[in-house]
């Protein structure tokens, strides 16, 4: 790159003998050079025509007149310094203005300008360098700034600018300075230990030591004085920034004290309904226990009277009035076998002893016990069992799955309807224990209010029907304890399937198994 003209006067003859050489030795420099007598351009180097949008070589007899590719709003300017500059005055020697090709494509140029003769004509040479890149890094720059701070000044979090090397402040926000109740010109140039906000003073040295070991630094727990001496919560985030020859630190602070009240006040509510889901599961444990003793003595002596098992009574009205006791003891007593269930599974108590079953032996004593009942309504029940399979499961909740589902089917069956059970295998080797009936039915929010404890769907049956509302839900329960899932089908006024599926692992063939091995525990969870 040669040097740039100075102000002054320089004296170029023309491009005659050695004038030859200083042009070819100006067409290979990449800055743009013009040189200009009056409105006439009389030299042109290769940038700058490439700049100007020529093609080839341009003849110096052509007359081209420099103001046509300067940009409309630039060319007073142009035209006032270039009559000033040849008459002698001072003026600036560097500047910027736009360049217009002949494509009306505009280029943004830095212009150093001297006084030169040019074949004894005062004269003007300048050389032109392209700074559109700049321009555009510059206004993107300028965009940046000017959003971070609008930032800076809306958002409701205190933001603080200080130098990094000795903490003075450049710049708060708004919010900054009403959370502590200062004002700027408190706080610009002072260090934040100066203003006395930190509620912890040996907080700042520890957390500017650990910033310099790191460039950002996320979620820093802290507690500050804010307006009026009052102790707050803050979470501080920190960046630091470059600027220049002196780094930068921004420092956010954001005021969490409500949220961390509002999360102990949710965690004490949440201890408190444990402890009372506790105590009101071990008082219905209790309770139950309590009950069933007296409620299966009056049971045992209702029927012994409604079955005259002493000598015949004088009065048969005594035998129906004991066997309407012995039916309201053994509804009660049910209700109160399904609660103590229930508190079983809600303190973590509800055990599962596994062993390798025949499902089909104990569906068929479920069918058995709801037969008296479903002959009773009108209902008639049918059953598909397979009889080639052995099931890991829990005898017992096994047993209170078909019965509670069975017995749920027939309640919620009109006379005449139909309640069909199934142990069938799925298609991936599983086990579906499937209850299904002709009955009421459910819409989705019903299925929902049957899944939830003590939730019951009205309809006439379930008020000719009392029932405490747990049925579903413990057979839920039982499920998980063994492994299975539970999934309900219903359509109002068609009927409702309940599923009960065993995956693969839990279901194997009769002959695997010795049949002496069948009834041994193997092991609880």
């Amino acid at each position: 790159m040669v040097k740039r003209a100075k102000a002054g006067s320089t004296k170029i003859s023309s491009f005659d003998g050695d004038g030859g050489q200083l042009a070819s030795l100006l067409d290979v420099i990449t800055e743009a050079v013009i040189v200009r007598t009056g409105e006439k351009i009389v030299y042109l180097n290769a940038a700058a025509r490439q700049l100007l949008g020529f093609e080839g070589e341009v003849g110096l007899n052509k007359n081209i007149n420099m103001s046509g590719f300067v940009h409309v709003d630039d060319r007073a300017v142009l035209s006032d310094y270039y009559a000033r500059r040849i008459a002698g005055e001072e003026v600036p020697s560097e500047y910027e203005l736009r360049i217009v090709r002949p494509d009306k494509s505009v280029t943004w140029t830095s212009c150093q300008a001297s006084r030169i003769l040019w074949q004894g004509e005062p004269s003007a040479v300048a050389c032109f360098t392209d700074i559109s890149t700049q321009r555009e890094a510059q206004k993107g720059l300028s965009r940046s700034e000017q959003l971070f701070k609008y930032v800076f000044n809306l958002v409701p979090d205190v933001m603080l600018l200080a130098n990094l090397k000795d903490g003075c402040i450049v710049d708060v926000n708004p919010a900054f300075l009403n959370v502590f109740g200062l004002r700027r010109d408190d706080v610009i140039g002072h260090t934040s230990g100066e203003l006395d906000i930190w509620a912890d003073v040996a907080f700042l040295n520890r957390f500017v030591e650990e910033l310099k070991m790191t460039t950002s630094m996320m979620d820093v727990p802290t507690t500050v004085k804010t307006r009026g001496n009052v102790i707050r919560h803050f979470q501080l985030f920190a960046q630091k920034i470059e600027h220049g020859l002196q780094p930068l630190l921004l420092l956010i602070g954001r005021d969490v004290t409500d949220d961390l009240m509002q999360a102990q006040e949710l965690q004490r509510s949440k201890d408190n309904a444990e402890l009372a889901n506790r105590a009101k599961s071990a008082f219905l444990a209790n309770m139950s226990h309590e009950l069933r003793t007296p409620l299966n003595g009056i049971l045992g002596f209702a029927e012994l009277i409604r079955d005259q098992m002493i000598g015949p009574m004088g009065n048969v009205r005594y035998a129906e009035y004991a066997g309407d006791i012995h039916s309201s003891g053994t509804h009660l007593l049910h209700i109160i076998n399904d609660i103590l269930d229930l508190s079983k599974v809600e303190a973590g108590q509800l055990g599962a002893h596994l062993a390798w079953i025949d499902p089909r032996k104990s569906l068929e004593s479920c069918l058995t016990m709801v037969q008296q009942r479903a002959f009773e309504a009108d209902i008639t029940v049918e059953h598909e069992l397979d009889g080639t399979v052995l099931l890991e499961a829990d005898e017992r909740l096994i047993k209170q799955i078909g019965i509670n589902l069975l017995s749920n089917a027939v309640k919620f069956t009109e006379a005449g309807g139909k309640v069909t059970l199934t142990l069938i295998r799925t298609g991936n080797g599983g086990l579906c224990l499937s209850v299904a009936d002709t009955g009421i039915g459910m819409n989705p929010e019903e299925i929902k209010i049957a899944r939830r404890p003590f939730g019951q769907v009205e309809s006439h049956l379930s008020k000719k029907n009392e029932g405490s509302g747990l049925g579903l839900p413990l057979v839920s329960t039982f499920a998980e304890k063994l492994n299975a899932t539970m999934t309900i089908e219903s359509q109002p006024k068609v009927g409702t399937r309940v599923n009960i599926t065993f995956p693969p692992f839990k279901v194997k063939n009769k002959e695997e198994t010795p049949e002496e091995t069948l009834d041994e525990d193997d092991d609880a969870i």
